[in-house]
């Protein structure tokens, strides 16, 4: 009866491991769609900077005075 009994909580542990592994598949799922997201938000943003860093050097190097940088809260 031992064995058996042995079998089933090996099927049960089994069962409990399935149901883990179907909730981090899925928690993985999420975090990837956000890292994707982020991802693209930071690409984005990378190419404003850029632009912004070259209008600044276009306007140095056409004498244009340095202005202080702005703070916006």
């Amino acid at each position: 009866m031992s064995t058996l009994s042995d079998a089933l909580k090996g099927v049960q542990r089994l069962l409990i491991m399935q149901e883990k592994i179907a909730a981090l598949d899925g928690a993985i799922q999420t975090l990837s769609a956000n890292h994707r997201q982020v991802v693209g938000e930071v690409v984005g943003i990378d190419k404003r900077l850029i632009r912004i860093e070259t209008l600044v050097e276009v306007a140095t190097a056409r004498g244009a005075p340095p202005s202080p940088p702005r703070l916006e809260g």
